[in-house]
């Protein structure tokens, strides 16, 4: 036991430039018996042929080069796009440095709390980042780390262990729409500007601003009076 956590001690051979033998701490939990249990499961990899002890790798290692490479050819390049952006805005600046087999879950609590207290990235006072900005970087680092246990690169997945913030707790700002008559008074005043049509075609249809600029002359049938959403 180091200071409030236990630990399993792995033997890890001998040094090959020292000639002395190693041993490494691997971070089990704050309870007595989480060390017993770790132990366990460290006897079962070897019995396994697997992994037990980790090497000498960042967190910010792992996903960047590691991980997020596999991934890519695996996810959609929206999805791709918005974890490697999530790794390189919030992930690595708070993160990056620490040791993957030292990496607690504390230390993910502690990063969940700072993202939903200042996480976000701008000019001016911080904010937070919502709950669910915060549940996606979640599930992504679940997904990363569920993968270095099962690969054998970690022991343990951490993340799995954290307290993700919860979105039924979150209570979303309330959607204020516009009157009939309002909505009317709003399309009859911009009716010479430019985006007039646009938003004819929003308050008509109900379409999302990204499937609206998304559209295509080849997606309208102005004879049948249709037009697609691709």
């Amino acid at each position: 036991m180091k200071g409030k956590r236990w630990y399993a001690v792995v033997y890890d051979g001998v040094n090959p430039e020292t000639g002395q033998h190693r041993r490494r701490w691997v971070p089990a939990g704050t309870r007595r018996g989480d060390d017993e249990k770790l132990l366990a499961e460290l006897v079962e990899r070897s019995h396994q042929g697997e992994t037990v002890v980790s090497e000498k790798l960042t967190l910010g290692e792992y996903l960047t080069k590691r991980w997020l490479p596999v991934q890519q050819a695996r996810l959609r390049a929206s999805t791709y796009d918005s974890y490697r952006r999530n790794i390189d805005l919030h992930v690595t600046p708070a993160l990056g440095e620490r040791l993957l087999d030292r990496l607690t879950v504390e230390d993910i609590d502690v990063f969940y709390a700072t993202l939903l207290a200042s996480g976000r990235k701008q000019n001016g006072p911080s904010r937070g980042l919502s709950p669910k900005s915060v549940h996606n970087i979640h599930v992504m680092l679940n997904k990363a780390l569920g993968d270095a246990a099962r690969k054998g690169t970690v022991v343990r997945n951490v993340v799995a262990l954290a307290d993700a913030p919860s979105l039924k707790a979150h209570k979303g700002a309330e959607i204020k729409a516009w009157e009939i008559d309002q909505l009317a008074t709003f399309l009859a005043a911009i009716a010479s500007h430019r985006l007039a049509p646009a938003f004819f075609l929003l308050a008509n249809t109900g379409m999302r601003r990204g499937e609206l600029l998304g559209l295509r002359w080849c997606d309208l049938d102005l004879d049948g009076g249709r037009l697609s959403v691709r």
